[in-house]
């Protein structure tokens, strides 16, 4: 029980009930509407279930490549620095074989090998048809328009026998044709062909034909397909692709891979070749030399009879042929080096790769060549899925041409540092050969010519080696992957997921109704229950249902029904609020904001409910423009108020009709209209006539003006004990509910209390039983209220 004495706790108290009875009443707003959620939710997993049975299931097939590492170039990279700062070469090649994946010249080579863009549909089902892929039973071939196509073209071929078919479409004429005959259409000839999948099942059967431009399949695969890496720190891709047909995507992903494979070696043995040629061109070229030379040879010793090199000087000689040795192998670096610099200048282009692995003992020259030829195969990479003008191979020839500079100063430096050497060498030789001076003359020119042979023999030899080892490079090459697993599904949809679908389904079931309902409500300015007029701060005496009845009371003393025992909820809380004036005559006015709330309906059952008690009741008709109680007695016409009033003649006796049912109960009407209702309602007649009732009857029921229309009951609230406003529910606008709420607060009428008229019960989840009694209904619907001071 609240303790009333104690504000804080009161108030505390009241507010959590309130809260507990306004979350139960919004669970009931909705459960009300049960049949509305059970029809949603039937609808709504139908439709899911159609979608379901005749949406296209897509199934995603999924391959692991591991990139293998370039081992060059992580011995260039192996820094654990430049890893710490995320600047690992490898990392970068990453990303770059992504690109290469997922290019549009790849994918256009996979999807005209595969003939992506032709799509046969058939189906021994019959309500939707599914795309054949390697199983259908026949084969179509346009070579001169399958590159063609600007737009989509369809069609559909009737398999009439085992020999024939019809072809219906495109603005063709159904004709009877023989597989493997030629039929011209408007995209160019077109050639049927039957499979090894071709059956007698497929005998009348029609089967749908799609044929796209190719450049719209290899904008939508490129789309589709996913390649990532499967970890920040992994060297392994994820290539993924959805389809229709589990067969057709893992076709796809694994010719992908195998392209991309071939793509990678051609790369490599681009630059094998390369070399190779370059070697072959010096072979030819040191052969004639070292002929010339070996010819030199022999002609002068025959001409000088040369047969051995005198032992005399043996010592020197020896010394001599150290630093012939030295003077050799810079020759040949310095020849390499002329050689490189001389294919530079023929070959002054981005394009062409650089000669590689020559043996050179400059490290610097050989990295530079090395990284120069790498970037020269990913610009062309690059270029085969772009143009001339891409800002990125722009830029690639910007980097190739400061290598290739970078390259040539640094075999000219070369050049200077062995020409220096051979200087030094040259003159370690003139010591020598001083002192070999007794020498024959003939013998050093032999020499000389046996130094040249011998430095043609050792170039042509290191060639020759160098061109067998680049061959066997050529032979070994492998591809740039490693397929870890090739493409495969696990045959679960991923579109449509059946659970989800389900799911959503149901939500969207149960969505529908609530938004429905609270948009209905949002936009909803009538008063419905007591609990809008919760904010008015006034006491409330009750509710009572809406009565089919339209004329006359319909409360009787053994009356039992709903709307008697409202009425008879009424009472007690007006009792209880009178009850300070006990044994007195109780004058109660009934009135509301507008017309046609009930306020004649409400006063009417009142005073019969009150004289159902015993008590002498009277109920005035003081609605002096608009009086309604005759109408609803349908009594004839009768001096009342507004008579009495003018006539002084007349007394309270002439005024006063009996009801025929009830002894206890009697009538007052408004009498005629006169045209001055305020100014009649503040003469002194009208005390004079309730100070006389208050001696004949214990209560006085007053029907009122509406206070939102008139000034009337402003002028008369005076004289009553009670003012009952009533408010129609599904009725008054809520906006009204600011003008009893200010009669009230403001003293204007202070004596005053709300009753809620034409309540729907059928609405509410619960309802009065029969028998429900007047203190039963009070205290399950809390109606009376402590008023908040």
């Amino acid at each position: 029980m609240k303790d009333l004495n104690n504000p804080s706790t009161a108030t505390y108290h009241e507010n959590e009930h309130e809260e507990k009875i306004n979350l139960k009443e919004i669970i009931e707003k909705y459960l009300r509407h049960w049949k509305w959620f059970i029809v949603s939710v039937v609808v709504s997993l139908t439709l899911a279930f159609i979608f379901l049975q005749y949406a296209t299931a897509t199934y995603q097939s999924k391959a692991l490549i591991l990139i293998k590492e370039d081992k060059d170039a992580k011995s260039l990279m192996d820094f654990s620095v430049f890893e710490d700062l995320g600047l690992s070469e490898n990392k970068r090649n990453l990303e770059n074989e992504i690109a290469i994946i997922k290019s549009r010249g790849l994918i256009e080579t996979v999807s005209q090998k595969l003939e992506l863009n032709k799509v046969i549909r058939g189906s021994q089902d019959d309500y939707q048809k599914h795309e054949l892929y390697k199983n259908a039973p026949i084969r179509i071939e346009s070579p001169d328009s399958d590159s063609l196509l600007e737009e989509k073209y369809s069609f559909e071929i009737r398999v009439l026998d085992e020999q024939h078919f019809e072809l219906d479409g495109d603005g063709l004429k159904p004709e009877k044709t023989a597989f493997g005959e030629v039929v011209k259409t408007s995209f160019g000839p077109l050639t049927v062909y039957k499979t090894a999948f071709f059956s007698k099942k497929w005998l009348g059967e029609v089967l749908e034909i799609d044929l796209f431009p190719m450049e719209s399949v290899v904008s939508k695969l490129q789309k589709e397909l996913g390649v990532e890496a499967i970890n920040k720190d992994a060297d392994v891709l994820s290539v993924k692709l959805t389809g229709p047909v589990i067969e057709k995507t893992n076709h796809i992903i694994n010719e992908l891979i195998r392209q991309y494979n071939e793509d990678a070696i051609e790369d490599k043995n681009e630059i094998a070749r390369n070399t190779s040629d370059f070697i072959n061109e010096r072979m030819k070229v040191i052969t004639v030399e070292l002929s010339d030379v070996e010819e030199a040879g022999e002609s002068f010793k025959s001409k000088h009879q040369l047969v051995d090199v005198t032992s005399d000087a043996a010592m020197y000689l020896t010394k001599e042929s150290e630093v012939e040795k030295a003077i050799t192998e810079a020759t040949i670096q310095l020849r390499l080096a002329n050689y490189m610099n001389d294919y530079i200048l023929e070959h002054p282009g981005t394009e062409d790769l650089l000669p590689a692995n020559l043996g050179f003992e400059n490290e610097a020259v050989a990295m530079m060549t090395e990284e120069y030829n790498k970037a020269v195969l990913n610009r062309n990479r690059i270029l085969q899925s772009s143009g001339e003008k891409n800002p990125v191979i722009l830029r690639l020839d910007g980097q190739l041409e400061g290598m290739k500079q970078s390259l040539v100063e640094s075999l000219k430096n070369a050049e200077h540092t062995l020409e220096l050497n051979l200087k030094t060498l040259r003159g370690q030789e003139d010591i020598y050969k001083s002192q070999i001076a007794s020498i024959p003359e003939y013998e050093r020119e032999y020499r000389s010519i046996l130094r040249q042979q011998q430095i043609k023999e050792t170039l042509y030899i290191y060639l020759l080696q160098k061109r067998e080892e680049n061959e066997i490079a050529l032979a070994s090459t492998v591809s740039n992957a490693k397929v870890i697993d090739f493409a495969y599904s696990n045959g679960i949809p991923v579109f449509p997921r059946k659970s989800i679908i389900l799911v959503i389904a149901l939500f969207v079931a149960l969505l529908i109704p609530i938004a429905v309902i609270y948009v209905r409500d949002l936009l909803d300015y009538k008063v419905h229950s007591i609990e809008d007029l919760q904010d008015l701060n006034l006491p409330a005496v009750g509710e009572i249902p809406f009565a089919t009845e339209k004329n006359g009371p319909i409360i009787s003393r053994k009356n039992n029904s709903v709307i008697s025992e409202a009425f008879r909820l009424v009472r007690t809380n007006i009792n209880f609020m009178l009850d300070r004036k006990k044994g007195e005559s109780k004058i109660i006015f009934i009135t509301s904001g507008i017309s046609g709330e009930g306020k004649t309906f409400t006063s009417l059952n009142l005073g019969n409910i009150f004289a159902n008690t015993g008590k002498k009741t009277v109920v005035i008709g003081l609605d002096l423009r608009a009086p309604k109680i005759q109408q609803y007695l349908n009594y004839p016409s009768h001096a009342g108020v507004s008579n009495f009033i003018v006539n002084e003649e007349l007394s309270i006796d002439d005024l006063i009709i009996r009801d025929e049912k009830s002894e206890n109960l009697d009538f007052i009407f408004s009498g005629d209209v006169p045209p001055n209702p305020s100014e009649l309602l503040m003469r002194d007649r009208l005390n004079e006539l309730f100070t006389g009732l208050r001696t004949r009857y214990d209560y006085i029921i007053v029907d009122t003006a509406p206070v939102g229309l008139v000034a009337d009951t402003l002028h008369t609230g005076v004289y009553a004990d009670l003012i009952l406003y009533v408010i129609r529910a599904n009725y008054l606008d809520k906006r009204m509910l600011t003008l009893p709420r200010d009669l009230y607060h403001s003293g204007k009428l202070p004596n005053m209390a709300v009753v809620l008229n034409g309540v729907n019960l059928k609405a509410r989840s619960y309802g009065y039983g029969y028998g429900y009694g007047a203190e039963a209904v009070a205290s399950k619907r809390g109606l009376f209220r402590k008023v908040k001071k």
